[in-house]
């Protein structure tokens, strides 16, 4: 049986996610402020809502990782904003529609979450690592 290709690409956060953490604020600030709660219990949870949201979207912009690579081996490696590889580990990926999720534990790095959508990453890359997620030999890595 023939190994699996390597699979690389460059990594960026996806503004989709992002833009979908700036809706969930909106939706829980206008929740809060249609609310009977007194002026000051809406502008506290509203101001908690938006420092949350704040520190998520933050936190999903500035990803670590700049590469990610799977190797025919099985082997995954992670590039960091310092250009530093990383070996990893795959503990979880989900792929559910044009999503996939790939968690990674890559020691210094700790866990670090990919979310995979069309405008971060080209459909030929999505597809493939769902064929070799799917296999398996490989699942057993995982």
């Amino acid at each position: 049986m023939r190994s699996a290709p390597a699979i690389t690409f460059d990594y960026r956060p996806s503004r989709w996610v992002a833009g979908g953490v700036a809706v969930m604020a909106l939706a829980a600030v206008a929740a809060l402020a249609a609310s009977g709660l007194p002026a000051w219990a809406k502008a506290a949870g509203i101001l908690a809502a938006l420092a949350y949201a704040s520190l998520a979207a933050a936190r999903l912009l500035r990803s670590p990782v700049r590469r990610c690579a799977w190797h025919s081996s099985g082997e995954w490696r992670l590039r960091d904003r310092d250009g530093a590889d990383h070996a990893a580990q795959l503990r979880h990926a989900t792929a559910r529609g044009p999503l996939i999720a790939l968690v990674l534990s890559a020691g210094a790095l700790r866990d670090v979450a990919l979310v995979l959508l069309p405008d971060n990453c080209d459909d030929d890359t999505r597809r493939r690592l769902r064929v070799r997620l799917a296999r398996p030999a490989d699942a057993a890595d995982a």
